[in-house]
């Protein structure tokens, strides 16, 4: 490849070309919770999410929120609009999170309490967002009680 290309894409181990990724936007208005930085948007292999801007450096990655994305639907690269459209809050009102299913190969919404995943998730699906299950966190299963031990036999010694 020449020096002046910038068209150039990587190989998965598939074998196949990577898709195109688009260019970091800076988010100066987010600071990042663990180190002394601000969030910059990434496009990766397993979709949209946010980085400390001195990477390598700081090493703090976390899934943007719905809302955070529209004061920068300008810089946004128009195959990730739809994004725009999602549901800004669940039923609960708890904030919605822009997350990638490796499984399908999607993005999809969903949201979280304490970090914990709370049942309520949309999916892009034939031009609109069709949302799933209750904002309120799932509860815990009560764990089974364990079989009390059977006391072993004595055995008397003469």
């Amino acid at each position: 490849t020449g020096e002046s290309c910038a068209n150039t894409r990587k190989l998965l181990r598939s074998g196949e070309a990577a898709p195109p990724k688009m260019d970091p936007i800076p988010m100066p208005e987010l600071r990042c919770a663990k180190v002394e930085d601000h969030y910059i948007l990434r496009d990766g292999a397993a979709g949209l999410f946010l980085a400390a801007s001195q990477f390598p450096k700081h090493r703090e990655t976390r899934a943007p929120f719905v809302d955070e994305l529209l004061p920068h639907q300008a810089e946004l690269d128009p195959k990730y609009h739809f994004i725009l459209d999602a549901p800004v809050t669940d039923d609960a009102a708890n904030r919605t999170q822009v997350r990638f299913s490796r499984k399908t190969k999607e993005q999809f919404v969903m949201t979280e309490v304490d970090g914990k995943a709370t049942s309520w998730k949309a999916f892009f699906q034939g031009g609109r967002w069709v949302a799933d299950g209750s904002g309120k966190p799932t509860p815990k299963k009560k764990a089974k009680p364990k079989a009390k031990a059977k006391a072993k036999a004595k055995i008397k010694r003469t």
